[in-house]
């Protein structure tokens, strides 16, 4: 109809929903959130006054987030002060711009308020959402890649986002029975050493005042990156009465 009934109301600051590749670690969004929000700073210093990021839920989970993804807040200055924009759409566009300078990333600008309406009332935070049903998931991500594709070239339309629901990166460990019966161990015992190595498990438990912690035994982040790590694992025990069993890396 080339009209509004309800014409887009300028909350005054800008909300950019930040997503990485799926299965990112915490460590590695909020790396990406920081290279993000200082490129904001730096490119637009009479623009904005600040950039707040969230990532994750609150205690009371009204808004779950998976790790991947993270809310950057802009708070913007007066619109008398701008020098780069003289419109709240310019101004978003002249962003969405600089921002293509951070790999890995991808950005989707709204508003705050703007946001949690359009999520609460379609399950999606972009004003338009294109949902697709089926039961085989590749099929469904192959006819997601293709309607991108084709709503990338409509006259208006930004951010874009296509959500993943396939290739998630994970590595599946299969038991050679044959070879780990040769030095008499059991398949529950392997699996426990690589369950705690990568995954972690409960070693005891942390008292704070009436908080109550587990105490989480694994490797580092730097021994549990890829495949070569799983390979390094053993799992070794001295045979003394006092002794227990370790598990780590071969050096260790």
């Amino acid at each position: 109809m080339g009209g509004e009934f309800l014409p887009t109301l300028e909350e005054g600051d800008f909300a950019v929903e930040t997503r990485v590749l799926t299965g990112s670690s915490l460590s590695y969004t909020v790396d990406a959130a920081t290279k993000s929000a200082d490129v904001i700073l730096r490119e637009f210093p009479d623009e904005v006054n600040e950039v707040v990021g969230k990532i994750g839920s609150s205690e009371i989970p009204t808004d779950p987030m998976p790790i991947e993804a993270c809310d950057l807040m802009i708070i913007l200055k007066d619109r008398s002060e701008w020098k780069k924009a003289h419109g709240r759409e310019e101004l978003m566009e002249k962003m969405s711009k600089a921002l293509e300078s951070v790999p890995g990333v991808t950005f989707g600008f709204q508003q705050p308020i703007q946001m949690r309406f359009n999520e609460l009332m379609t399950g999606v935070r972009q004003d338009v959402a294109i949902k697709i049903f089926g039961e085989d998931l590749d099929v469904l991500t192959g006819l997601s890649q293709q309607i991108g594709k084709i709503v990338g070239t409509v006259e208006g339309s930004r951010g874009l986002y296509i959500e993943e629901v396939t290739g998630l990166p994970q590595i599946v460990v299969i038991i050679n029975r044959d070879e780990v019966a040769k030095y008499g161990l059991a398949i529950e015992t392997v699996n426990q050493a690589i369950n705690t190595a990568f995954a972690g498990q409960a070693a005891g438990v942390v008292y704070e005042g009436e908080r109550r912690y587990d105490l989480t035994v694994r490797l580092g982040i730097q021994n549990r990156q890829s495949i070569e790590d799983v390979r390094n694992l053993y799992y070794f025990s001295e045979r003394r009465p006092d002794s227990s069993k370790a598990i780590g890396k071969s050096n260790s």
